[in-house]
């Protein structure tokens, strides 16, 4: 059970200490970081154990990496053999030639999710499309290097899109789609969830080519794109669909023919975009679309373009814009001018609602923002797997708690079995690493250890450890008892979830992470899809973070900041609020959400919840809200400070697309302070 103390306030009232506070905050982050030995993007070579990873290159695959090699049907199999698994086909340095489309198809030709490509490292792994491939030379039927899927299940559409395209990654790989094939796309992603495409370059040997990223298919989303350049083709990045968000961070693009970014409908979350184009930027065609970016520079351009094109909802900070034309964003079909340009401090279509920022405070938000630390070790007998129980053991606590207790620094699951656990794991020791390989950790029969609502057991409590630092990624949780939390932090260290999803909790009590006193480090979490999360007194930085719950019953918030900070770049509910509170002093910036209100399991949504709370504490808020119910919440926003009680109701707020009658809203920006009574 997590003990809560008195609050940590590292962000002052005043101003002056404000602003040395985050100055000093930020320095000692950074220090800290050199001292750890830990990166935040460093292109490091990832190896692995034999049994850590299905390396295509052995056999039975015998995948050669060599020009003049055709490996379409060598590598199609290593995916028909695998998808589905959650086991990560892994390719070392070389290049592999292919000639075909590259599908995420079981042996029975159905689509499956779960397939992870994970390169060495994208300089040195290299998936080349042969020159002048067949069935590549028309842009009306373009065809893609690979296509990712989602679950296919009966009257499912056939071309693989879909809501379960769960745990589709692609790591360290560079797709290049050679010359003579304008009809060519990198990637056609399907995403759900969990999922990411991360340290990426996509390019175009002779920048003919439709898209480097196609996301067109069936409600793509949540997902992330992160550290990936795009070279050529006529977009860079492409999505349609008016679900369900997706979270660009560090993307670099040049040499598009058309536009960088075109976004049909859906909801856009992006962070340090890079464009050196002669044409437009980002393109948002739809009235429901929704483009939110910040610390961006938008250079090349001409004089008769736009930088920024967005058909209704927008929102820009500490964007710079250079080339364009004079006025380079339009919205709503209107020039929309900076008073500082070339750089758009803040920029909201819709108004924004609540207190006006200060012009100081406009190009910062609310929070300083922290890089993700990045950790790997590449020293291979420094690296544990996860060994058998023994006889007398009933599952696999033990196994897992001997690995932990080895003296190594990488604990990993080899993915060729599950694993079944009954009682708390504990992080501790010389532990810098634990990855899952996306292999199954579940409760299996553990009822009774984990059934106590009111005391919920950790699956893993993470205690202080030698290192200053914990990375947990790539884990996969089926555990459905409503006593449990998955993770319990009570270590000073700096803990980074990444790349983790799961089946969490039952009947409405849903709880992946708490803390204790003792959790006095940083907290970063990145492409999480787990339900239940309740900060107190942390510094939290999460992208891609999807913490939905369809079954509460309207009183257990999906996130709670209990007198900590946080900061969100890209948020995707589904279930009853409330979504996201913030108490006790504490200071929460959410930068893009998708609010699906209407995936809850009861016949209608719990009226009296409110999505956001901000009690005596901060915030500011971007966010879409869609629902297609006949009920709805009675107050979407409330804010309390002391005695003083504000709320903004569905009316109070803009309709997605404009129209009116509508139960979808966009929020540009809501902020706190002190907003005029509703």
């Amino acid at each position: 059970m997590c003990m809560m103390l008195v609050p940590v306030k590292p962000f002052a009232d005043n101003k002056k200490l404000r602003i040395f506070t985050r100055s000093l905050f930020v320095t000692c982050l950074c220090l800290l970081f050199l001292s750890a030995d830990v990166t935040a993007g460093h292109a490091q070579d990832k190896r692995f154990p034999p049994d850590a990873v299905v390396n295509v290159t052995l056999p039975p695959y015998n995948v050669r990496p060599e020009q003049g090699v055709d490996n379409t049907a060598a590598i199609q199999q290593a995916i028909t053999d695998n998808v589905g698994t959650g086991r990560i086909l892994y390719f070392p340095a070389g290049t592999y030639v292919i000639s075909d489309t590259l599908v995420a198809k079981s042996k029975d030709g159905r689509w499956k999710a779960m397939l992870t490509f994970q390169g060495e490292n994208r300089n040195k792994s290299i998936f080349k499309l042969a020159d002048k491939s067949y069935n590549f030379n028309d842009k009306l039927s373009q065809k893609a290097m690979l296509t990712t899927g989602s679950i296919e299940e009966n009257d499912d559409n056939p071309n693989g899109g879909g809501n379960k395209a769960f745990r589709n990654n692609i790591f360290d790989l560079t797709f290049d789609t050679g010359t003579g094939n304008p009809g060519a796309v990198g990637i056609e992603y399907a995403v759900s969830n969990q999922g990411a495409i991360e340290n990426v370059e996509v390019r175009s040997s002779d920048g003919e080519g439709v898209a480097g990223i196609s996301l067109k298919r069936k409600i793509p989303g949540p997902g992330l794109i992160k550290n990936v350049n795009i070279t050529g083709f006529d977009f860079g990045i492409d999505i349609g669909d008016m679900e369900y968000g997706i979270t660009l961070e560090g993307v670099t693009l040049q040499g598009q023919k058309v536009a960088g970014i075109r976004d049909s409908e859906n909801v856009l979350h992006v962070r340090r975009l890079q464009s050196q184009n002669k044409v437009p930027a980002i393109l948002v065609t739809k009235p429901n679309g929704f483009l939110l970016m910040v610390e961006s520079t938008l250079a090349g351009g001409a004089l008769d373009q736009y930088a920024v094109d967005c058909h209704r909802n927008l929102f820009l900070r500490d964007v710079m814009i250079h080339g364009y034309r004079e006025v380079p964003v339009r919205c709503n079909g209107v020039d929309v001018k900076a008073p500082h340009f070339p750089k758009y401090d803040l920029t909201t279509q819709p108004v924004a609602l609540g207190t006006a920022p200060s012009l100081s405070e406009q190009s910062r938000g609310l929070l300083p923002v922290s890089e993700t630390p990045t950790y790997w070790n590449d020293n291979l007998t420094d690296w544990v797997a996860v060994g058998p129980s023994l006889k007398e053991e009933q599952d696999d606590t033990a196994a897992i708690q001997r690995a932990v207790d080895s003296g190594k620094s990488t604990v990993y699951f080899p993915n060729n079995r599950s694993y079944f656990i009954s009682d708390t794991v504990v992080i501790r020791g010389a532990v810098r690493q634990v990855l899952g390989m996306g292999s199954e950790i579940s409760l299996g029969a553990a009822k009774i250890p984990f059934s106590d609502r009111q005391h919920p057991r950790p699956l893993f409590r993470i205690d202080p450890t030698a290192g200053k630092f914990v990375f947990l990624e790539n884990m996969f949780f089926n555990a459905q008892y409503p006593g449990e939390v998955l993770f319990e932090n009570n270590s000073p260290a700096t803990v980074t979830i990444k790349h983790c999803m799961g089946w969490v909790g039952a009947e409405g009590y849903r709880r992946s992470y708490c803390n204790t006193a003792n959790a006095t480090g940083n907290l970063f979490l990145e492409d999480v899809f787990l339900p239940g999360w309740e900060f107190t007194n942390q510094n939290v930085w999460a992208r891609q973070f999807n913490p939905e719950n369809p079954d509460g019953d309207g009183t257990m918030p999906q996130v709670t900041n209990n007198g900590g900070n946080l900061w969100i770049l890209g948020f995707k509910t589904e279930g009853p609020a409330p979504f996201l509170t913030t108490t006790s002093g504490g200071t929460t910036e959410l930068l893009g959400a998708y609010n699906y209100v209407s995936a809850t399991n009861a016949p209608k949504v719990p009226a009296e919840a409110v999505p956001y709370g901000v009690t005596d504490s901060k915030a500011a808020l971007t966010f879409v809200s869609d629902n297609f119910r006949d009920n709805d919440y009675r107050v979407y926003i409330r804010e309390t400070q002391g005695t003083a009680v504000h709320e903004w109701k569905g009316s109070d707020l803009a309709p997605r697309d404009g129209s009116t009658g509508d139960r979808s809203f966009s929020v540009p920006l809501y902020r706190s302070g002190n907003p005029s009574a509703k």
